[in-house]
């Protein structure tokens, strides 16, 4: 397991993603070895995906709650960098998601699907 406490040191709350980052890692790579799919490749992947996920879920609060733009002194507005990164950081969390085939689904399976709004036609296309 890496050492999230070196890797997030420089942080504000390095002990606290530290820890919430070790929980993950251990996560993960229970459910890839409960499924048979630990490479030398995806721990790589899970590695970064761990970081990311750590970084997004500790940024997420504060940038959500700054918005997407903020106040200069001088009365204009900027863009809210915080709030571009927690974007950037979810692109890449889905992907590395798709890159360790974590399921989407519940234990119980697929959710089902909406009903679909009857319309005139509807008795013809059941």
């Amino acid at each position: 397991m890496p050492t999230y406490s070196r890797v997030f040191e420089a942080h504000g709350q390095a002990e606290e993603m530290a820890a919430f980052a070790a929980v993950l890692w251990k996560e993960r790579m229970a459910d890839l070895k409960a499924r048979k799919l630990v490479t030398s490749g995806r721990v790589r992947i899970v590695d970064r995906y761990v970081r990311a996920l750590t970084e997004y879920e500790f940024l997420y609060p504060q940038a959500m709650a700054e918005g997407p733009t903020l106040q200069a002194e001088s009365g204009g507005q900027f863009a809210n960098m915080r709030w571009h990164a927690v974007g950037k950081l979810n692109e890449q969390i889905m992907k590395f998601e798709a890159a360790l085939a974590i399921p989407a689904k519940h234990d119980e399976g697929d959710a089902p699907a909406p009903p679909r709004p009857k319309s005139k036609a509807s008795r013809y296309l059941d």
